[in-house]
């Protein structure tokens, strides 16, 4: 009896001492954290990001807020341009999501913590600055050649800028003056596509014409200069008139082609041609062109241009253009004089499938598409089932987009029957490629598919003393019908070689466990219980064996 007492005086304490922690945590004021930020600088064109420090709050959990405001907004008065959240899980650094600035300034950060049950709000407003500098874009030229009384220029384009706007402006030299320090013209024009053209001028007289371009920059981007004497800043002005002919080569989508240009008539002609090919299409080569390549000249000759890889087929059109030098003129073969003829690529296509599967067991035609050129269309799938002939009738199609070279997957196929299927996988070819299709029974395209093994297992038990309630098992069969039968053999038969002291069946429709029959034991001893299927068009039958017969101990009957 006090040792009942004392127990229960144990549990009132525990309860009492747990009512009151519970109180007290109830009572406990919330934490006060801090929030600190410091932000990212970067040039335009970067990302920037805020870092909170969240401090004083080891169990603050719930979201951290972070606002950017734009340059145009120093007190953070709003709306914010982007905002996103973190989720808290204690004390530590949590980090904004990137944000990409339009253009350059200052920007600045706001961050909040929500608070929680156990932790107050905390805010860092307007409290970091993301500075974003302006660009530091270059300068590239191409001043062009000319003879004397032909007009020549100075093309220039800003590299590296944040999507530049502004002018340049251009100034030409006379050949003497090596230093570019009095103008003969200045001309500017405003940037299209991050490019501009000086005016027209006419040189008076044979020799190397200097050009200097200046961009002026804009709201994100610094100014930049071609100096006097910086690379393709010169315009060659000749008086020799040369002879150019040019002659291209053809080929398949994606390989290689090339023009060739000859000189004669020149003495020692010296400086560059310019070779361009022209898309299909542009007749008089007028457009832009879809491939451009400079080469040196040293002398009368044939010249090659560099190897360019059409991405499209028809008919490019070259142009060869000899730049001249302070003796020669420039030349200039017509367009289309040179032509490259690109045709369709011819890819190949071969499938795999597994060698044998059984029935009931999904796979796939596995199709390896090479030699095209970064392929579209479709591989279409056929198969053909046990029952057709010289691959008449699919007994499946399946069609499948292409995305590249390699290789591509049909859907997963079910036979529902065995025998022999064979399988096709055709391309169906695109604007660059031609169609391909593998023949009916390729090697590694015939898949035999097996009867499905199924396995009955017994599952008798003995209900009270003598009645033997029998029951199987039916697994691993393919959708199977037909019959699960049995056979009982009694006491003293351990080889079941007599004859069954019982024995029956049932038609199935699924795989699963049936109860089979009932049995009132007419002795005692160790019965077994032997069970086997029928089998059926895809499924094996499986035969019972006495080595895995069930044994079933009786009692002596009472």
């Amino acid at each position: 009896m006090s040792r009942s007492l004392g127990r229960a005086g144990i549990w009132a304490g525990a309860a009492f001492a747990t009512v009151v922690g519970l109180l007290l945590a109830a009572a406990a004021p919330a934490a006060s954290p801090t929030l600190t930020l410091t932000a990212a600088d970067a040039v335009i064109g970067q990302t920037v990001d805020a870092t909170a420090v969240l401090s004083e709050g080891p169990t603050a959990s719930g979201e951290i807020s972070f606002e950017v405001f734009g340059p145009d907004d120093p007190t953070c008065a709003g709306p914010a341009l982007e905002s996103s959240q973190t989720s808290a899980s204690g004390e530590g650094q949590y980090a904004s999501a990137d944000f990409t600035p339009a253009a350059a300034g200052a920007y600045r950060w706001s961050a909040r913590y929500a608070g929680d049950a156990e932790n107050s709000a905390a805010e860092a407003p307007c409290a970091a600055v993301s500075t974003v500098a302006k660009a530091s874009p270059g300068l590239i030229g191409a001043a062009s050649a000319g003879i004397v009384g032909t007009a020549i220029r100075d093309e220039a384009a800003v590299t590296g800028g944040f999507s530049p706007t502004g002018e340049i402006v251009f100034s030409v030299f006379a050949p003497g003056d090596t230093d570019c320090s009095a103008p003969l013209d200045t001309s500017s024009s405003a940037l299209e596509s991050g490019q501009a053209t000086s005016a027209d001028f006419l040189p008076e007289q044979a020799g190397e014409f200097r050009w200097t371009a200046t961009y002026s920059g804009d709201a994100n981007n610094e100014a930049a200069t071609l100096a006097c004497g910086a690379a393709s800043q010169s315009s060659p002005v000749g008086t020799i008139d040369v002879t150019l002919t040019a002659g291209a080569t053809g080929a398949t989508v994606g390989q290689a082609i090339e023009a060739t240009a000859t000189i004669r008539g020149g003495a020692t002609p010296l400086g560059q041609i310019a070779f361009r090919a022209f898309p299909p299409g542009d007749a008089d080569c007028s457009g832009a062109a879809a491939f451009s390549s400079v080469v040196g000249v040293s002398g009368n000759g044939s010249y090659r241009s560099a190897a360019f890889a059409p991405s499209r087929v028809g008919t490019f059109r070259w142009t060869a253009a000899y730049a001249g030098d302070p003796k020669h003129a420039p030349a200039t073969s017509g367009c289309g004089l040179a032509s490259s003829i690109v045709a369709r690529a011819k890819p190949t296509i071969a499938g795999a499938v597994p060698r044998r599967r059984t029935v009931g067991t999904p796979f796939r035609d596995e199709a390896t598409l090479q030699g095209a050129f970064e392929p579209g269309g479709t591989v279409t799938f056929r198969i053909y089932g046990p029952s057709a002939e010289g691959c008449a009738r699919p007994a499946f199609v399946n069609t499948v987009a292409v995305s590249g070279n390699g290789t591509i997957s049909s859907d997963p196929f079910v036979a529902q029957s065995p025998g022999r299927y064979s399988f096709v996988a055709s391309y169906s070819g695109d604007a660059a490629n031609q169609g391909a299709t593998e023949s009916c029974d390729a090697a590694g395209q015939v898949v035999r598919i097996r009867k499905r093994a199924p396995r009955a297992t017994p599952r008798a038990r003995l209900v009270g003393s003598r009645q033997i309630s029998i029951r199987a098992r039916l697994s691993g069969g393919a959708s199977p019908s037909g019959a699960l039968t049995f056979r009982l053999y009694g006491p003293g038969d351990e080889r079941c070689s007599r004859k069954p002291a019982f024995s029956g069946g049932v038609t199935v429709k699924a795989n699963g466990t049936f109860p089979l029959a009932r049995y009132i034991a007419t002795e005692a001893g160790v019965y077994r219980l032997s069970v086997g299927y029928s089998g059926d068009r895809r499924n094996q039958r499986y035969k019972g064996s006495c080595e895995g017969a069930q044994p079933i101990r009786v009692g002596q009957p009472s």
